[in-house]
């Protein structure tokens, strides 16, 4: 039995920054951080860890109050990272990570017009926010050398955003807690435990138990299986994977780029993107597609995608670097994809997860938002709640035709090539009727998001399997609880 004041389930690093600002705040708490090594399938280890906000914007993100809420939490933590990233290494006496300034994005005609719309709501935020940035001429961007049916249009410089190397902030974050005695347990976990309406603790893989006052599961996309050892299935809403993959090349000729590089957001939430490593290595990322339960294997359609998307848009000399690793990563994505950060519904229990593509980037701020939830510093005041609804900022219709619009975009994006009596614009029809019968069944009047639209459609026209399964589960979610519309606010 490992006895603890706080036990936090999940070992990524929303698990360890939350335990470094806890352990910074009282350093007689005793804190056990638990999850095995390997972290296979986690978002932690697979991350090109970009600190990218305004990069991130697209037409949607100023769209609602929880969109709104959702980019301000971005815009703070930002503003975290420089002091953070000074405090980690003071306490774990690492060297300060390689961190990489600048990002840069481009917008290409490879796509659909979903590039440009996002592209322009980018300007539009960052002069609403006064944030600095600069369009700059795509010719010069070192690094970038794509094809020329793919050579970008416009790019946007925003000078205070870039990435940091994960896997060494990772490392230098848990040298810092093994300083201040956190205990490491190297196992996953079978169940959480529950004494009435309290949360106690866990079940480790092995039989072993930990026992403790307050449990905190940050569990990224494994989430939702702990929790149902303890809790009924529309308690909280369900957490999906949003399954992503990377590589790291090493290029034997090409410039290296000096900033992080990427496109706009595109169809699915995910852009191009490739940062610069050192070593003359290259992180490059594309991909992000929801499942029901976690993948750890990288695919072969979506890895030939990525390279091919990386060989045509980025530098032609792709083709002919040197690959040292595959990564797999799993984003947690909520039903409605904004986080969950706060309370459980039972005494005791706390939840961070539900970050999708933000959590790395907004890790030093939810580690605050919950140390102070913990702790009983502050209440937690911001709209993510676990126990809450859904939060749907769509009609049912305008998702379908949102999910068909990005359909084609990423069919274009894909090559798809027009029979040449067809009109573009007739495409997003081949995509709607899907959409449109899962909506029927499920009786809904809310839109979800198009990020998750396409596997519940998956799960809808599934005689069984996991997005079967699913997909049901959100039917009856739905259907005994509803979603809260924020409509309202969207107009």
């Amino acid at each position: 039995m490992i006895n603890v004041d706080i036990a936090i389930v999940g070992n990524g690093i929303l698990a360890l920054s939350t335990a470094f600002e806890l352990t910074g705040r009282d350093g007689s708490l005793s804190v056990a951080v638990i999850g095995p090594d390997s972290q296979a399938g986690a978002a932690t280890p697979a991350s090109g860890a970009m600190l990218n906000c305004f990069a991130e914007v697209t037409k949607y993100t100023l769209h609602s109050d929880a969109s709104r809420a959702k980019f301000e939490m971005c815009r703070d933590a930002l503003s975290l990272w420089p002091d953070w990233l000074d405090l980690v290494c003071d306490v774990s006496g690492h060297d300060r990570p390689h961190n990489v300034s600048g990002t840069v994005v481009i917008e290409n005609t490879v796509s659909g017009d979903l590039d440009s719309e996002n592209f322009d709501a980018m300007l539009e935020a960052a002069a609403k926010y006064g944030e600095n940035h600069e369009l700059i001429s795509p010719r010069g961007i070192t690094g970038l050398d794509p094809t020329p049916s793919s050579r970008p249009l416009r790019a946007l410089y925003f000078p205070e955003e870039g990435a940091v190397d994960s896997g060494a902030l990772y490392e230098a974050v848990r040298a810092a807690l093994v300083a201040r005695g956190v205990q490491f347990v190297p196992q996953a976990v079978s169940a959480l435990s529950r004494d009435g309406d309290r949360a106690t603790g866990a079940t480790l893989a092995n039989g072993e138990r930990v026992r403790a006052n307050v449990v905190l599961v940050a569990a990224g996309a494994f989430t939702t299986p702990l929790l149902d050892t303890v809790l009924a299935p529309d308690d909280v809403q369900p957490v999906f994977s949003g399954t992503g993959i990377s590589t790291v090349t090493r290029r034997t000729e090409a410039e290296q780029f000096c900033h992080v590089v990427r496109t706009v957001n595109r169809a699915g939430s995910c852009g191009l993107h490739a940062v610069p490593f050192p070593q003359g290595r290259d992180y490059v990322g594309a991909t992000n597609v929801v499942f029901a339960t976690p993948r750890t294997r990288p695919s072969a359609g979506l890895s030939h995608f990525l390279l091919q998307c990386a060989i045509d848009q980025l530098n032609n000399d792709f083709a002919f670097a040197e690959i040292d690793e595959w990564r797999v990563g799993n984003r947690p994505v909520s039903l409605d994809t904004f986080p969950l950060l706060g309370p459980g519904p039972l005494d005791q229990l706390h939840i961070a997860t539900g970050t999708y593509r933000d959590g790395f980037h907004n890790s030093p701020l939810i580690a605050r938002i919950m140390a102070d939830g913990i702790l009983g510093a502050e209440p937690y005041v911001h709209p993510f709640l676990p126990h809450r609804r859904p939060i749907s900022v769509f009609t049912a219709a305008e998702s379908a035709a949102e999910t068909a619009y990005q359909g084609a975009c990423t069919g274009f994006e894909a090559s798809l090539v027009l029979p040449r009596l067809w009109r573009h614009q007739a495409v997003p029809a081949l995509f709607s009727s899907g959409a449109a019968h899962m909506y029927e069944d499920l009786g809904s009047p809310h839109g979800l998001s198009p990020d998750i639209v396409p596997f519940l459609v998956a799960g809808a026209f599934s005689e069984n399997g996991p997005d079967r399964a699913a997909y049901l589960r959100v039917k009856a979610l739905l259907g005994n609880r509803g979603a809260t519309s924020e409509l309202e606010t969207t107009r």
